[in-house]
């Protein structure tokens, strides 16, 4: 998913800003403290704002597609669309994972490091590199604290993409809630079925029968 390398990109240079962060003195743990959570914030403003665009990207489709599987199971012609894309109860929180994939990887590979004994420094420092926005605040407050501690970074990860993408998906739910009960205003009750635009879907329905019609006959008469 397109989203997940944005993320993963973006988490990258956040990192840049706490490295700035963390080289304040040490004696102003205070504002190094209220820096990071400014920076943290400003990433979770980033990443909801994409993911509420993906959210509401995914609504649209997933309405696009019921039109469309409505009118196959009204006239039996065939529509291709796309199916990947369409909204999904979870896929908020699949865009989150994915997101965290590379930390959770490291973190594996950190506990095999360490059931093995072997050194892992060297995972600690790409960590500090990859996901620095997350894990330099925790090493100005406690330098020997422990790697496993990032696992709240999979978490704020996770619930910001979850959120965003059903609040997203939510709005465009509102809309066509607007519009059912617009149309109930123009043509009355029997317009509180599944619309399109101003149109009932049942009109819409019968106009792509014609049309399939239209279309087989001109075939026919090609032939």
């Amino acid at each position: 998913m397109k989203e997940t390398w944005v993320i993963y990109v973006y988490t990258i240079l956040t990192m840049i800003t706490a490295l700035a962060i963390a080289a304040i003195d040490k004696k102003l743990l205070w504002l190094q403290l209220i820096l990071f959570a400014l920076n943290i914030g400003l990433y979770g403003v980033v990443a909801y704002m994409l993911i509420f665009k993906t959210g509401e990207e995914a609504a649209k489709l997933r309405h696009a597609n019921d039109i469309k599987r409505r009118v196959i199971m009204e006239t039996g012609d065939y529509y291709d669309f796309n199916r990947q894309g369409e909204y999904g109860a979870y896929k908020g929180a699949i865009i989150g994972l994915y997101a965290s994939a590379p930390l959770l990887i490291m973190l594996l590979i950190q506990v095999i490091l360490d059931i093995a004994g072997s050194d892992s420094a060297a995972i600690s420092g790409v960590i500090g590199f990859t996901y620095g926005a997350f894990f330099l605040p925790i090493r100005c407050i406690d330098a020997a604290a422990s790697v496993y501690w990032m696992l709240y970074a999979v978490v704020i990860i996770v619930a910001i993409a979850h959120v965003a993408y059903q609040m997203g998906a939510r709005k465009v739910h509102k809309q066509e809630e607007r519009i059912k009960r617009t149309n109930a205003m123009i043509y009355g009750n029997n317009a509180g079925k599944s619309v399109i635009g101003q149109k009932p879907i049942e009109e819409v329905v019968r106009e792509n029968a014609k049309y399939a019609k239209h279309a087989k006959k001109k075939k026919g008469k090609k032939k």
